[in-house]
């Protein structure tokens, strides 16, 4: 009795000593799962935030540098992540962003870990040609037609097409080599859409792509005029939308329009050929008399949008790189 009664004792023992492994035991699984998870989710929201600082950042890539960087921080710093300045990197057709957060554990300081540290990295890169898009104006450029004219305006001092350079749309009828026979088609795109007619189109965009299309003929002045003057009025009160150095997409009075091979060809409702796309800057409509037309200039420009191979015209696209 008095043997059996010890081994009592010492499997008492023995209990306690399992017991208090177990709990140390369920303790740490605990911790793993409980801190694991709160890890998991910090490191989530840290990469969300990083991905959209730099497509935001990278979207300003073409207008400067500084200011890409700015929209990063104002972005990640919304989402409740503060940048230092060694955080971000940028060149001419990048951007990125490397942030280390510490982040304080609950369960795992029984275990003595207190916090640990959680990282992530984002990369946007500028993307070349747009081949298909929205909010295109179906108002077509012609590749090689001209853009200077001389102080009389009477011959071309300089053809072809020109990023970063004054462009007056005159919209001039087409004509053949040698012919004086007005052709009717004055550069505009006949495009199904939602919209019902060119104003429309224009102040709202439709979608185009490096293709073929047919032609509209008509002037359709008031139209025109009436669709690119309601792109400058929505830019009212947006400061940065007044130069064509700092406008941005978010600015409406900066348009997508497509560059067409040649209008020469084209004879009543023809069909010709996209062969990709410029952005132009709208500076004035100029609707008075006899003078009617289009001030502007074409930019260079960071939208979204279907890229692909191709001539650059100007427009890049922006994407994430892991």
């Amino acid at each position: 009795m008095r043997k059996l009664k010890g081994l009592y004792r010492e499997q008492s023992g023995v209990a306690m000593i399992m017991v208090a492994l177990c709990l140390f035991i369920i303790i740490g699984f605990t911790a793993f799962v409980v801190d694991a998870g709160g890890l998991y989710f910090e490191k989530s929201r840290l990469q969300k935030s990083l991905d959209a600082a730099v497509l935001g950042g990278a979207q300003l890539l073409k207008v400067s540098q500084d200011d890409a960087e700015a929209v990063a921080f104002d972005l990640t710093l919304q989402n409740g992540f503060g940048l230092d300045t060694g955080d971000v990197e940028t060149g001419d057709n990048y951007i990125e962003i490397y942030k280390t957060v510490t982040k304080e554990l609950t369960f795992a300081r029984v275990l003595g870990f207190n916090d640990t540290n959680v990282s992530a990295m984002a990369r946007a890169e500028v993307l070349n040609t747009l081949i298909k898009g929205d909010d295109i104006t179906p108002v077509g450029i012609e590749e090689g037609e001209c853009t200077v004219m001389d102080e009389d305006e009477e011959e071309c001092v300089e053809w072809g097409f020109q990023v970063g350079e004054p462009y007056t749309m005159h919209f001039k009828p087409g004509k053949s080599e040698g012919e004086e026979s007005i052709k009717g088609n004055f550069g505009f795109l006949d495009v199904e859409s939602e919209w019902k007619n060119l104003r429309e189109k224009i102040e709202n965009g439709v979608t185009l792509e490096v293709d073929s299309v047919l032609t509209k003929t008509g002037f359709s002045w008031g139209q025109v005029s009436k669709g690119f003057q309601t792109r400058i009025d929505n830019d009212e009160g947006k400061d940065h939308c007044n130069s064509y150095e700092t406008a941005d997409s978010t600015c409406s009075r900066v348009v997508t329009v497509p560059i067409v091979e040649t209008f020469q060809d084209a004879e009543g409702k023809s069909e010709v050929k996209i062969v990709g796309f410029a952005a132009y800057y709208i500076s004035a409509v100029i609707n008075t008399g006899n003078e009617k037309r289009i001030e502007g200039r074409f930019i260079e420009f960071v939208r979204n949008g279907e890229f692909g191979e191709g001539e650059n015209y100007g427009i890049s696209g922006v994407k994430l790189v892991n």
